[in-house]
């Protein structure tokens, strides 16, 4: 919608707008989001500034001689124009050209100091941060840029080699991925991310053709990016440096997909030791995906290879330690057939008996059997607290009767907030969203509750009601409590409820298709069309919740 790109705003806020001018009342679950999370004028002006700041940068880069030798790297690098285009790729000289730059066009001082593109000396006069490096643009998932990392040029090895941008009002660098703006439409479609671990392996993947890849700020990837990747993937390929560091980052990230995430994990090995950028340069386009085919591993071959390389295994009680090592490893294989498979390889490469092994994984197996019983049980149902004793109170003494599409929506609802594996399930299908507004209301409500806090599941009910504070939507979270266990066991059973929901009435399929109109002519930059199509779903929002209105 044109609203949300031109103001920054979201679907709900954008909405909101409209229906503000139109003189239209509508449901509190927009105006509410709108008040709460729209981008502020500070923010906005910060926006404008790095975008201002990449275009000179990009200028200085291929439109100057005091870019030439930065231009010079970037195609010795393998980077063609178009490419260096793409990315908006920049150079940053030295002195303080860019305060200047914003000098002369009378930049208030606050934004400027406030940026995080300029260091603040003693005396308070401003000064470049980047100076004398080759500038790679860090964008947010709609293509703004919020940050930057720069590659020095100099020799001066008393200089950071590479150096980013501080976290700012814009730039979380444990959220943000590299590339996933452009990235994203190729990710959605073939459902598998590449994970790389240098903006540069990224850039050169994709000037091959291999336009999935992404890349975390530096190697420690995070629970936040694995969740955000975890939505709109089913498969995800690590691709790291094959030095000490790159392994022991792909350990790391093994780890925190296989827990935050219900994504395929593989690692591919670039051959030679050499990172995918350097690869790519002396084999060309097709020995790079060829690499991308066939040099595959899966997660616990992985493991079962790299932590070898910690450990004397000419060494009896080396062997031992190492054998103690990679079996809480090997116990986290759900197939016993393949877990049997490692356990044999093991007895095979090191003369050890099967029996003793499987003897020696049984407590480990026992462990993880017993820690994930408490989420089936009954202790970790979503649960009212005492303290909120009026919800009880108003409910009604007879039993509710909800509709088959009204009871699908309050179990799917109930089971996302107790089992994280159910949240990311839903909340990757594009197309889906509660018909009911309370409803969809409480499924956004949700979202900033579990990113607030840091979790992953929301099991304090209590703190979740206060979050809430309208009575109305505390009464449809008590009322969950009701739900059996048994309507929340199979989690195969998810797109059944997911169909029966998008499936409801007349009504609700014609806003889901206004929906989808305005989504298409946001897509080809019809303004006046995405105008008109969204007071026609403001239109039918009212009359779903008039309809509603009447019926109770």
């Amino acid at each position: 919608m044109f609203l949300m790109e031109k103001e920054s705003l979201s679907f709900p806020q954008a909405v909101a707008k409209v229906a503000q001018v139109a003189g239209i009342p509508l449901d509190t679950a927009y105006t509410a989001e709108a008040q709460t999370t729209r981008v502020s004028e500070h923010d906005r002006a910060l926006l404008a500034l790095y975008d201002e700041a990449m275009k000179f940068y990009h200028h200085l880069l291929i439109n100057t001689e005091v870019g030439d030798g930065a231009l010079q790297y970037l195609h010795g690098r393998g980077l063609d124009d178009a490419t260096i285009d793409a990315y908006m790729l920049g150079y940053a000289p030295k002195g303080d050209v860019l305060f200047q730059y914003f000098n002369e066009k009378m930049i208030d001082y606050q934004v400027l100091r406030e940026s995080e593109l300029f260091v603040e000396w003693d005396d308070g006069t401003l000064h470049d941060r980047f100076t004398d490096r080759v500038l790679f643009t860090i964008r947010n998932q709609t293509g703004a840029p919020i940050a930057f990392s720069g590659r020095r040029m100099s020799n001066d090895d008393s200089i950071a080699k590479y150096m980013n941008s501080p976290e700012s009002p814009l730039f979380d660098k444990s959220k943000e991925l590299f590339n996933l703006d452009l990235a994203k439409n190729d990710i959605t479609k073939s459902k598998t991310v590449i994970l790389f671990e240098g903006f540069m392996d990224v850039i050169a993947a994709f000037q091959a053709g291999i336009r999935n890849g992404v890349a975390s700020m530096g190697t420690s990837l995070t629970q936040d990016q694995v969740q955000r990747l975890n939505r709109i993937a089913q498969n995800i390929s690590v691709t790291y440096d094959s030095d000490q560091a790159g392994q022991a980052a792909t350990q790391r990230a093994l780890a925190l997909i296989g827990k935050f995430s219900s994504l395929s994990a593989k690692v591919i090995h670039i051959p030679d030791n050499q990172d995918p950028d350097e690869f790519l340069r002396s084999n060309g386009v097709e020995g790079f995906q060829n690499v991308f085919l066939h040099n595959t591993e899966d997660p616990i071959a992985f493991n079962l290879r790299y932590l070898k390389g910690k450990y004397d295994l000419t060494n009896q009680s080396e062997v031992f330690s190492y054998i103690g090592d990679v079996l809480p490893t090997i116990a986290e294989v759900g197939e016993p057939v393949i877990r049997q498979t490692y356990l044999q390889q093991l007895a095979d490469e090191f003369g050890l008996s099967l029996d003793g092994l499987n003897e020696q994984i049984r407590p480990l197996l026992l462990a993880k059997v017993a820690s994930s019983r408490p989420a089936t049980q009954n202790s970790n149902r979503p649960r009212n607290n005492d303290t909120r004793p009026s919800v009880i109170q108003d409910s009604p003494p007879v039993k509710p009767q909800y509709s088959r599409a009204e009871q699908a929506e309050r179990i799917l609802l109930a089971w996302m907030l107790r089992d994280n594996d159910v949240w990311l399930k839903v909340t990757s299908r594009p197309d889906f969203h509660f018909i009911d507004v309370p409803f969809e209301t409480l499924l956004m409500l949700a979202s900033a509750f579990k990113d607030e806090n840091h979790l992953t599941t929301i099991d304090d009910f209590a703190s979740f009601m206060d979050f809430v504070k309208e009575p109305a939507l505390i009464r449809i979270l008590a009322s969950l409590d009701d739900i059996q266990d048994e309507l929340m066991n199979n989690i195969e059973q998810v797109p059944e409820y997911i169909d029966v929901i998008l499936q409801k009435a007349p009504l609700s399929m014609r806003i889901q298709q206004k929906r989808k109109d305005l989504s298409e002519a946001k897509q080809v930059h019809n303004d006046t069309l995405a105008a008109q199509i969204s007071f026609e779903l403001i239109a039918l929002l009212r009359e779903e919740q008039a309809s509603k209105n009447a019926q109770g």
